[in-house]
Order: structure tokens, then sequence, then C-alpha cells
């Protein structure tokens, strides 16, 4: 019987990949090795303004949490030294407060991936009825 050249090669990956004397399997290849696995993590575009002019800033961040769909607002609020964030539409100008957890610096409400908010840290809408007030 004679022997092909496959033959030799099916021969050669037979003995690369048999067990070392000491009975654990070779590695013949480092990329079968070495596997990673990627993951996405979900994130938000924030267009921050001060006092409804701007943006200031245009960012990404990642949202946390369990579920990963938390805003980290305490880490925005730091950066920034604001004391409050509000989430507004800026063709209407209507905002909310962004609550957030005091413990964790998350925020109360979840966020999805890929969502651009607009938020101010602090609106003009509010230092004028406040000056009005006085």
């Amino acid at each position: 019987m004679e022997k092909t050249e496959n033959d030799a090669e099916i021969v050669q990956e037979i003995e690369e990949a048999a067990p070392d004397h000491d009975g654990s399997p070779q590695i013949t290849d480092q990329t079968e090795s070495s596997r990673t696995v990627q993951t996405k993590v979900p994130e938000v575009e924030i267009h921050l303004f001060r006092r409804g002019k701007g943006p200031i800033d245009v960012f990404k961040t990642n949202l946390g949490g369990w579920e990963q769909d938390q805003l980290e607002v305490r880490d925005i609020l730091d950066k920034y030294g604001f004391k409050s964030i509000y989430a507004f539409n800026p063709g209407t100008g209507r905002g909310i407060s962004i609550r957030f957890n005091s413990r964790n610096g998350r925020s109360m409400l979840p966020y999805k991936n890929g969502s651009v908010l607009c938020i101010d840290g602090e609106p003009k809408v509010i230092i004028s009825q406040f000056l009005l007030s006085c």
C-alpha cells in the first residue's frame, strides 16, 4: 500500500495532537486555545446643556445596573459640578428631573441602548421662576 501526501499530513496532525508524555494534550494552534468573548455594553449619547444653552458637551456613557439600563447619574453630577440634572426636549423645552438612587448613583428609570438624551444641569425655566418668586 502506497502512502500519499494526504496520509502523511494526517499522521503528522495526529502526532501533534497526541497527548504529551504527562498525559495532557498538546495545543497545536494558538487561535484554538485563546478564545475571547466580546459583548457590547449598552450606552446612551448625552447632549449636555447649561441653562438651556449648548450643548456644552456631547458624549457617550455606558449604562449600568443589573439589567444594564440605568444611567450613571452621580458620575455626571460629579464631573460637571451639578446638584441635579433634568432630561428635556429641546424642541418644546419641557423637562423632568432625573431621579436617582442615593446609594448607587444610578437613575430610577431605565433607558434604552442607543438613546439620545438631552440633559440640563441648571434649567433656565426653574431659575427664572425662582427669581420671580423673590
